[in-house]
């Protein structure tokens, strides 16, 4: 009976130092990975459409040697050829791209029931391996009279070291201002939904737009506004906060009440 309480209370004390290690590590854990690699997933596809659009602007009028725009129009479907060369391409948004996107839509970016799919092929941005994919569908106009986007994403990024991180999104993109112009720099969107990823170190996490994501086309970072909580497997929540509008590549992680200033990669 002596013996079986010794057991008993050797066991207890166990326990309680496990959990005292677990509130330990979740009170030291600070990694910013899964919310870094977020973000980096963000800009890159947002920049990724920028280039989508000049080129469709560009398209017969262009007079810089590349991308090289092809267009097949011949059936219901186009499809769009973007062809940065083998060699970094300085472009005249100051990324630096190689490789090829290709574009697919079966009508114009206003229309409802449009779909425009993009892909990749032996793409680079800013030496940033980039596959997988991005679907845009025109919803038509929601309750309040703004067009409505459905924005998925399925991509991988690997960085010139080897590191990679997948990362999927499901938004829903509201056209808000500029929709009355052709002047692509004056369209601002509000963004919600949800995504998911496995960081470079392995880790997989979830995402929720918890404060709609601001958008301003003419901002080279995009996103200028808007609150994003990032939950990695096993830790803690990392809070991103955009800001309050200003047009930089500064943010605020929040892990635990702590608070930290990075800046958006490209």
């Amino acid at each position: 009976m002596k013996n079986s309480k010794i057991v008993s209370v050797v066991i207890l004390l166990i326990i309680s130092l496990l959990a005292f290690s677990c509130k330990k590590d979740r009170e030291l854990d600070q990694d910013i990975t899964s919310a870094e690699d977020q973000t980096q997933g963000e800009m890159s596809f947002d920049l990724v459409y920028s280039a989508v659009n000049e080129s469709v602007e560009d398209l017969g009028l262009k007079k810089s040697p590349y991308p090289i725009v092809s267009l097949d129009s011949a059936q219901g479907i186009k499809t769009m050829k973007i062809d940065y060369g083998t060699v970094n391409y300085l472009c005249k948004d100051g990324q630096l791209r190689r490789g090829i996107i290709w574009v697919k839509w079966n009508g114009a970016y206003r229309n409802p029931g449009t779909l425009i799919e993009i892909s990749f092929e032996n793409f680079y941005q800013n030496n940033m391996f980039i596959e997988g994919k991005k679907s845009i569908f025109n919803a038509g106009l929601n309750l309040m009279g703004h067009t409505s986007f459905t924005i998925e994403v399925d991509g991988k990024i690997t960085s010139p070291s080897a590191e990679t991180f997948t990362w999927k999104s499901n938004r829903t993109r509201v056209w808000i201002a500029g929709d009355k112009t052709t002047n692509r720099l004056d369209d601002v969107y509000e963004i919600s939904g949800t995504g998911s990823g496995i960081n470079r170190k392995g880790i997989s996490f979830q995402s929720t737009i918890t404060q709609t994501l601001r958008v301003l086309n003419s901002c080279e970072y995009k996103i200028v506004s808007g609150i994003l909580e990032i939950s990695p497997e096993n830790k803690l929540v990392r809070t991103i906060n955009f800001g309050s509008g200003n047009c930089d590549r500064l943010i605020t992680v929040t892990v635990n009440g702590k608070t930290r200033t990075i800046e958006r990669r490209k």
